[in-house]
This record gives structure tokens, C-alpha cells and sequence, in this order.
């Protein structure tokens, strides 16, 4: 077999492959061996068809299942010999290759990798990261307590006649108007939505100044500059009549943290549910803390570098962030055809999101790819369970989709890229932070729990 590997680009890889006539026809052969192993036709025992017979009388399919054979086997030697590790699905170009005797068996394909221009840290455990503190504080452990209690809570109409306040909840009708004509993707009915006093440093957004002037039952109207990431481009800086008609006020009534309620949640009384939060609590706080020093860590190396970036995995990031986007719309009360017309203003932030996301993963894969980092088939599918549990889909259903639409190559990536990160997060030199955001102590690498080296050792 001769192959040639061709840089299309420093992210691009075309691949030349010629097979010499000999050998696919000993494909063929191995096919019709295949193929016959328990065929029975008329006047032949099973599997005791002639393989002349057998050629003539099914030699599309046999040819078919040999040039199979040929493209998997070249693909597989190819890329374990050249040390390449695509990054997109493998594109083939012109017509699918045949497979026939005494001719060559050629065709050409095509993929994307990582770039050479990655430059990666040569000794991890040189690396450095300070970390929060990860004790959780009264108001954490306050505002987790709230949010359990807020899932229990009822509503209850505001009957009195006032303006809406902090923590109320309103229904409203949504609306925007530019030079007399209706905004794109901005109306929205018996949208539900809490009020909340604006975060320090933050300013009130208009539509919450605007429902504010409102009693239940009057509609209002009040101008708004569309920011920089408004969904229609045409329309960011320029002024436009926002309109909202507020239909009820409604307050949220929580339930006492009483044995009552810890009986609804499926404790056997309050103090376990208590425990439960504070367990909770310092879980979230532990993850979170953990995730932000690993951004931070990941974020200075990325910094002060750039290269290339295969545009399918940048797509698929786009991708994601526009149906989330879409799926958010939706759910906020916007009809379809609307919220897909917002999406087309949408694409310029989606597409920095994306390169940023894809720019990490890329960077981890390689290094995940350089130590060695293997990702099994019960690693997908433990993701695939994860999906299938957030999205309450069937398991079964869901893995056979993925592992037959080739999604499992999209996740096998993110698999490698997370750890990665954990490896590099676990080798580096840590140091928490106080309050006053000095370093406290230094903490010692992490080391694999025995349960995650078995899991490395069974795979």
C-alpha cells in the first residue's frame, strides 16, 4: 500500500492511498469467504458455494464489503503509522471507492487535526494556581437553604393595590417598537419572570425600571437603548420604545424549614434536612471552588498564545450556544419563528464564545493526547448516561443514536479535554486564598483516589 499525506492547512490533512491491485483482490476473496460462510442456495450444501458462484451471483455486494474492508484497514495503519489524530469525522472525496479484480484500489479523504503551534508546558507539577477558600460561609449556606425552601414555595396574588417590588413575581406581556414597527424577537406573552434589587455595580435594566411604574392590569412604555449583544445587529445603540403590560403580581410564600417540610423533601425531619443542605453546601462550594482555579490555571496558558483552530470543532460550539440560545427563547414565552430570527444576530458573540471554548479543548486534547490520556468506550457511555438522565431520555435509545451518528467521536474529545484538565489541575502547585485574598497555605498535588486508579487499570 502507498499513501501520502498532504498539509492542506495547518489544520487540514488530505490523504492519497493507492492499494495495489494483488491485494484487493485478496480482499475479495476474504469477502466471498465471508459472505458464503452460511449462505445456502439451491444444489449447494450451507456454505458450500462455489466462490465463482458466488461472485457472479452477488459481486456488487461482495465488492462492496471489500472495499469497506480495504478503506477501514488503510485508514486504521495509516493513521496509527503517521501519529494523526483526527479531529473531525474522516470526509472522503469523489465517488465511493470500488473494489474490482485485477485493478489498483485507490481513494483519497480527508480530516482535520490539532495544530503544531500549541505550545504546551513541559513539566505540569511546575505549574502554579492559587484556590479560594472552600469554606462555606453563612450566606451560602443561607441563600442554598432558600433556594431548597424556594422549590416548595407557593404563590400568592398580591390583591392590595401597588407597585411591584423586590422578590415579587409578575406576569407581563412583552413588546418593542423602532420608527413604528414591531422588534424582531421581542414579543413575548404572559412571560413570568421574579424581580431582584440589581447586583452592587450593576444598573437596572429598563424593563425592570418600566414594570416598577406598573400596577396590575396597566400597561406602560418607556425608551431603551439596545446594548451591544442586543439579537438584532441593526438595532445595537440605537433607542426603542419598550412596551410591557403587567397583568398580576404575585408573592412568593416560603414554607418554614419544619419537620412538616422535611417530610415533603423525603427526610425523616428537619435536622437531616439541614444536614442534607449543609452537605449540599459544601459540596457545591468544593466543585465550584475547584472549577474556578481550574479556569484560572487553564486561562493563563491559553492567554499568551494563539493557533490555528479546526473549524468543526468551532461549528459545533457555535452550534451549541445558538440552541441554548434558541431553547432559552422559547422557554421564555417567544414563539419559534421569532426566536429563530433573533439567532442571525446572535452568531457574531456566539462565534467568539465558540473559538474561545474550542480553543481550550483543543489545547487540552493535545496535551491529554501527549500524556498518554485514553478514553473508553464506558467513558462515553457514561457520559451518554449523564445526558440521558439530565435530559430524561432512555439510555438505550440515546447511546444507540449517538454511537450511530458518529457523535461519540465529538464526545470522546471533551472526554479527553476534562481529563486533562484534571490531570494538569491535580499536578499543579496549589495555594488557598484568605478573605483578604492573600495566600493562606500551599496544598499538596493531588493524587488519584484508588477507586479512580482501578478504573484506569480496568480500561
Amino acid at each position: 500500500m502507498e499513501h501520502s499525506v498532504e498539509n492542506v492547512s495547518p489544520v487540514q490533512r488530505k490523504i492519497t492511498v493507492t492499494i495495489p491491485a494483488a491485494d484487493a483482490a485478496g480482499a475479495i476473496d476474504k469477502a466471498i469467504r465471508r459472505f458464503g460462510a452460511d449462505l445456502t442456495l439451491p444444489g449447494f450444501r450451507k456454505g458450500k458455494v462455489p466462490a465463482k458462484v458466488l461472485e457472479k451471483r452477488f459481486g456488487d455486494e461482495i465488492y462492496a464489503r471489500a472495499a469497506d474492508a480495504l478503506v477501514n484497514d488503510a485508514i486504521a495503519e495509516i493513521l496509527d503509522k503517521e501519529k494523526l489524530h483526527p479531529m473531525s469525522r474522516i470526509r472522503f472525496e469523489g465517488d465511493a471507492p470500488q473494489a474490482a479484480r485485477d485493478k489498483d484500489f485507490s481513494f483519497a479523504f480527508g480530516f482535520e487535526v490539532l495544530s503544531d503551534d500549541i505550545r504546551l508546558p513541559e513539566d505540569l507539577s511546575a505549574l502554579e494556581v492559587e484556590v479560594e477558600n472552600a469554606e462555606v460561609t453563612p450566606a451560602e449556606l443561607e441563600e442554598i437553604t432558600s433556594r431548597v425552601l424556594r422549590s416548595m414555595a407557593s404563590l400568592e396574588d398580591v390583591t392590595e393595590s401597588r407597585l411591584p417590588q423586590d422578590e415579587d413575581v409578575v406576569l407581563v406581556d412583552i413588546d418593542g417598537e423602532y420608527e413604528g414597527k414591531p422588534v424582531e424577537g421581542m414579543k413575548a406573552e404572559n412571560y413570568l419572570m421574579q424581580l431582584h434589587a440589581p447586583k452592587e455595580g450593576e444598573k437596572m435594566s429598563e424593563l425592570d425600571a418600566l414594570i416598577r411604574t406598573l400596577h396590575a392590569g396597566e400597561e406602560g412604555e418607556a425608551p431603551m437603548v439596545c446594548p451591544d449583544i442586543f439579537p438584532v445587529e441593526d438595532l445595537r445603540g440605537k433607542t426603542i420604545a419598550l412596551k410591557c403590560r403587567l397583568h398580576k403580581i404575585s408573592r412568593e410564600v416560603l414554607p418554614e424549614l419544619n419537620d412538616e417540610v422535611a417530610g415533603k423533601a423525603g427526610f425523616p425531619d428537619a435536622e437531616a434536612l439541614r444536614k442534607a443542605i449543609a452537605d449540599q453546601a459544601a459540596n457545591n462550594k468544593i466543585r465550584t471552588v475547584r472549577s474556578a482555579a481550574q479556569q484560572k490555571l487553564l486561562e493563563g496558558l491559553l492567554d499568551s498564545q494563539d493557533f490555528p483552530l479546526p473549524e468543526s470543532l468551532v461549528n459545533a460550539y457555535l452550534n451549541e450556544y445558538l440552541a441554548a440560545a434558541h431553547n432559552d427563547m422559547v422557554r421564555r414565552g417567544m414563539d419559534r419563528k421569532s426566536a429563530a430570527g433573533a439567532l442571525e444576530g446572535m452568531k457574531e458573540e456566539g462565534m467568539v464564545e465558540a473559538r474561545m471554548q474550542a480553543k481550550a479543548q483543543a489545547f487540552l486534547m493535545a496535551l491529554g493526547q501527549r500524556e498518554g490520556i485514553r478514553v473508553s468506550d464506558m467513558d462515553v457511555d457514561r457520559q451518554i448516561y449523564q445526558m440521558a438522565q439530565e435530559s430524561q431520555q432512555d439510555f438505550r435509545k440515546l447511546r444507540e443514536t449517538v454511537w450511530q451518528n458518529g457523535m461519540a467521536h465529538d464526545l470522546q474529545g471533551r472526554i479527553l479535554a476534562a481529563k486533562a484538565l484534571d490531570l494538569m489541575y491535580g499536578k499543579a502547585k496549589k495555594s488557598t486564598l484568605g478573605a483578604d485574598g492573600k495566600p493562606l497555605t500551599e496544598l499538596k498535588p493531588e493524587v488519584k483516589s484508588e477507586e479512580s486508579k482501578e478504573e484506569q487499570a480496568a480500561e
